[in-house]
């Protein structure tokens, strides 16, 4: 599958402290999607779990491909003096494998989804009320 064909998805920290993605289209566990960031660096992910959705978008857990080699040589355990070991990381695995550099962060990005839309919000209502006004002041002095 060619990285055009991939859902896009942007980065994002979980609750929980892994990292994840927001997808804006309905995805399923097993799903490949691509991880853009707002640098645009990309990468393809593979859904792990779905945290939540509705009938658009999607926050889901994610394992990046790059690290599914090592995972894969990992599930077999190198020493059997381990399996406390193991056993941890087989219910965790995006927590231990995901070395994904976390995507930057600065002061003026908002820092929870609904205080970006409480924003975008009072901008919209800001502007709407400007053009109102300005009919209201072209209908009282119809020159």
């Amino acid at each position: 599958m060619s990285d055009n064909d991939l859902i896009e998805a942007s980065p994002c920290k979980l609750r929980n402290g892994n990292w994840g993605c927001k997808t804006q289209q309905p995805v399923q566990v097993g799903d490949t999607v691509r991880i853009v960031t707002r640098a645009n660096k990309q990468w393809r992910a593979e859904i792990t779990q779905i945290v939540w959705t509705d009938d658009q978008t999607c926050i889901c857990e994610t394992a990046s491909e790059n690290s599914k080699s090592p995972r894969a040589s990992s599930d077999q355990p190198a020493a059997p003096s381990k399996p406390q070991q193991q056993g941890r990381q087989q219910a965790r695995p995006v927590a231990v494998v995901d070395d994904t550099p976390a995507p930057p962060r600065t002061d003026a990005i908002p820092t929870d989804e609904l205080d970006a839309m409480a924003d975008a919000a009072a901008q919209q209502d800001d502007e709407y009320d400007d053009l109102m006004s300005a009919m209201q002041a072209f209908e009282r002095d119809p020159q």
